[in-house]
């Protein structure tokens, strides 16, 4: 038996808190389990209460046994014949080759509908057969699993902060490889903790696209929303507006930098604009801040008078985090970051797939790397706890 990799940690639970469910664990599991009750159908000679000449064998129920692997413990239930001698060949097999055997697996949970390829690594390294069909059947399980938890009900606590974005992949859709915008929007509980809300594919990043996210969201109960991060993407921010009419916007400071640096061309002034924004973000209140911008703008009229003007009129749309009370909630919800983490995840992957073959195949990955985030998002506090804090309105700057 191998032992428990170092990137499957324990994660203690909140109290009272629900088990996760990781998709590729339960997927693994019931793969491994269908494999060894066929390999155990044969050792007896006839299925469960058959009765046949052929019967070399009586089950006589179960034993347990833990089963370490790259992805986590697995809890098995091994037959049991009435002399005590099957014993199941895929555990040998699959100590010699369990990163083939899981990277197979993985091939079938990213890409989904390409089972014939999958079936055959999984014969080779299991020494039995396991059909395309099993296969798909196994996949309509898994998704009936993450559709579940991408319209769980948000009811149990309140979300004063939402991180949302997007990025783009490529999907076959309508016989054509087409960019397609996946939008993704995390909540940050009353509780402290972050997570995950759902994953959504639209043809591009619109207003409408966004809408249809804040309407199911809203449907599945989310509530408390005071304050929202997100890029300045027009149809995002009007959408916020929208449907959070009484909630802080503020706008991702990594996104405003990359803005900003488009107004300049030398490495020398690059750098001078990164360090004068920089300087802005970090000031210990937002009137020091405002002093700030009004330094910049003066000392950029003369030589980058484009950039001075761009940032007199927006740069305030980046100062919204000073209205948060908490330094730690202060940092970390000043960007879309957290996000943008996920979306590197996800991209190693796509390099790998390259083109999905279709919107299923690509929600599948997307849902369960949110559900896997999730999970580890459990173990720590991400802000403190809000309950009844409410967050006061951030005055505008002078002009």
């Amino acid at each position: 038996m191998t032992s428990p990799s170092k990137d499957s940690p324990v994660l203690s639970l909140p109290q009272g808190a629900p088990a996760p469910v990781d998709p590729l664990r339960a997927m693994l599991s019931s793969l491994i389990h269908e494999t060894i009750e066929r390999e155990f159908t044969q050792f007896v000679g006839a299925q469960r209460f058959e009765r046949t000449p052929d019967r070399r064998e009586v089950r006589n129920g179960f034993r347990r046994r833990q089963f370490s692997t790259r992805v986590g413990q697995l809890e098995l239930r091994i037959p049991r014949d009435r002399a005590g001698r099957f014993q199941p060949s895929l555990f040998a097999r699959y100590q010699r080759s369990e990163q083939a055997l899981v990277l197979a697996l993985q091939e079938m949970y990213l890409q989904g509908v390409s089972t014939r390829k999958v079936t055959t690594i999984l014969e080779t390294l299991c020494g039995t057969s396991v059909s395309a069909s099993e296969v798909s059947a196994l996949v309509r399980r898994l998704d009936g699993d993450l559709e579940v938890w991408r319209t769980r009900p948000l009811t149990a606590k309140s979300y004063p902060y939402l991180v949302v974005d997007a990025h783009v992949e490529r999907v076959r859709r309508e016989g054509q490889v087409r960019s397609t915008a996946v939008l993704w929007v995390i909540g940050v509980g009353a509780d402290g903790y972050r997570e995950h809300l759902g994953v959504w594919l639209n043809p591009t990043e619109t207003d409408l696209g966004w809408r249809r996210v804040f309407e199911q969201l809203l449907q599945r109960g989310l509530s408390g929303v005071q304050y929202v991060v997100s890029d300045d993407h027009a149809g995002l921010v009007e959408a916020i507006h929208r449907f959070f009419p009484e909630a802080l916007h503020q706008r991702c400071q990594v996104h405003y930098m990359r803005n900003a640096l488009d107004h300049v061309s030398s490495d020398a002034t690059r750098d001078e604009v990164k360090q004068g924004l920089h300087n802005v973000w970090s000031a210990p209140s937002l009137d020091e801040a405002a002093v700030r911008v009004a330094t910049l703008v003066t000392r950029w009229q003369a030589t980058l008078p484009a950039l001075a003007t761009w940032l007199e009129s927006s740069i305030a749309e980046t100062l919204t985090m000073f209205a948060l009370q908490d330094p730690v909630a202060r940092h970390r919800l000043r960007s879309t970051n957290g996000i943008e983490h996920d979306h590197m995840a996800v991209r190693r992957r796509t390099t790998v797939i390259r083109v999905f073959p279709n919107e299923a195949s690509f929600l599948r990955l997307g849902s369960a790397l949110a559900m896997e985030r999730n999970e580890k998002w459990l173990a720590k506090r991400y802000v403190a706890a809000l309950e009844n804090v409410l967050i006061p309105k951030i005055p505008k700057l002078a002009a």
